[in-house]
């Protein structure tokens, strides 16, 4: 029983990781239709620039809002270059366009980092033990922090006038022009959003998973899938979806083989877009896979 909640528990936070990227291919799919496959760029881009300015000297959390910063500000650049000016955007279009700025931040990292990994130093040092099981204190932040972000990104479309807007958007983009919403403003305002948590996903994970020019790859995949099964039009199916997903690596790791990890998240998907597109937390009018 012991060994069953030691890897709960790790998949649990592992999946606070992906709810976070999850959350931004949400934000940005339902305001403009775009999938962005630069989504796992931003987390792994945020984290190598924490490490750089950690290692200048930078206090943890100095370093971090400016891992944070650029990454948004890189979301806002793309946003501008490459989606704003396309005046009828289809999904296939916006996988193209996002694919070539993920392979030119590939380029990028690798240019400026290098190929090796490296990993942020952990939040809080040291393990914890919690009912017959050991916990890293950096997963007790990793859940703490996507829990907030979580919350205060659903009280963000809830109960602030900009998020309702954005959700206007999303679901009566007619309607919301004709009341005076930009459309532009909100597609940017959504990579400004999805570049925040993507980063903040990326400077929580590189203590445990580390950080690299390719990193971004298998974080961005597994938010894709987190956000596949709540349907990309649900927060809180993303958050459900991505937990899910979480546990079942971990488990599956542990009890049958660690090298079939990445693997549940591709059977996964492919087994919900064919048995069920709208997503397992997805309503049937809500769709748009």
């Amino acid at each position: 029983m012991s060994d069953f909640l030691q890897l709960t528990f790790a998949g649990v936070s592992q999946g606070g990781v992906y709810a976070l990227i999850a959350i931004g291919f949400v934000a940005i799919f339902t305001v403009s239709g775009v999938i962005n496959l630069a989504q796992g760029e931003f987390a792994a881009l945020s984290g190598l620039i924490a490490i750089s300015a950690a290692g200048a000297g930078m206090p943890l959390i100095a370093a971090i809002a400016v891992g944070l910063a650029l990454v948004a500000l890189v979301a806002v650049v793309m946003e501008r270059l490459t989606i704003a000016p396309v005046r009828s955007m289809s999904t296939l279009t916006s996988i193209i366009l996002t694919l070539g700025v993920s392979t030119a931040l590939k380029a990028a990292m690798l240019l400026i980092w290098g190929p090796n990994a490296r990993g942020l130093r952990p939040f809080s040092e040291g393990l914890i033990e919690v009912a017959g099981i050991t916990i890293r204190a950096h997963e007790l932040w990793i859940l703490a922090i996507a829990a907030l972000v979580a919350a205060a990104v659903y009280w963000f479309y809830e109960k602030t006038v900009a998020g309702k807007a954005l959700k206007a958007c999303s679901e009566q983009p007619t309607a919301a022009r004709l009341v005076g919403i930009s459309l532009k403003r909100a597609s940017l305002l959504s990579f400004v959003i999805a570049g925040l948590v993507g980063g903040l996903a990326g400077v929580l994970a590189s203590p445990v998973f580390f950080s690299s020019w390719e990193s971004g790859l298998t974080l961005g995949l597994k938010g894709f899938v987190g956000a596949t099964l709540g349907g990309l039009v649900s927060i809180r199916g993303a958050i459900l979806g991505s937990l899910v997903l979480g546990v079942l690596e971990s488990l599956t790791a542990g009890y049958v083989d660690t090298g079939l990890r990445d693997a549940v998240a591709f059977l996964l998907l492919i087994v919900v877009l064919v048995v069920r597109p709208q997503g397992l937390f997805g309503r049937q009018a809500e769709a748009r896979v």
